[in-house]
């Protein structure tokens, strides 16, 4: 059954009930996102590392995600392992983009490692738009480079083709 507040209360956003049903929404999509940012903490780094190295790196990210959680709150947790992978993920960026042999893909080929590394991006800025600017001024802006990101991700590595044939020419 749907129930429509705005048609009751044109200004419920400004009610505890509006606040209650943020909150309770955020707590069912929290565990989605701890789960989605433990994945890309293993898939991002494992282009710059070796697997010994990766684990490593990424045991230490987890854990230090786990203490700020632990002693500072979810938000701070969240925020500490989005800063650390939109870091990484720009790194893999740039080295792909410059062609450097030094990051690792899964997939040959420059414009599929490309679309693959802005899709990676884009999911990244888009959690952490979603963790930390919900009541910034920029929150939209931030949205809609993350949805640029992930679009020109997949265009990229469903259509490398296509893509180089129209911008990587020669």
């Amino acid at each position: 059954m749907y129930y429509n507040f705005l048609a009751v209360d044109s200004h419920w956003t400004q009610t505890i009930l509006y606040e209650r049903f943020i909150d309770e929404m955020n707590s069912i999509i929290y565990p989605f996102l701890v789960l989605l940012l433990i994945s890309l903490g293993l898939c991002i780094p494992k282009r710059l590392f070796q697997q010994d190295m990766m684990i490593r790196t990424s045991a230490l990210i987890l854990g230090i995600t786990l203490i700020l959680t632990i002693y500072s709150g979810l938000g701070t947790g969240l925020g500490f392992i989005l800063v650390i992978m939109t870091a990484v993920q720009a790194i893999v960026l740039l080295l792909t983009i410059n062609k450097s042999r030094m990051i690792r893909f899964e997939k040959e080929g420059h414009v599929v490692r490309l679309g693959s590394s802005l899709l990676h991006l884009g999911v990244v800025v888009l959690i952490f738009n979603f963790v930390n600017f919900q009541d910034n001024p920029y929150h939209l802006l931030i949205f809609w480079i993350g949805m640029v990101l992930i679009t020109s991700g997949n265009i990229f590595s469903f259509y490398p083709e296509k893509i180089s044939s129209l911008f990587f020419r020669g």
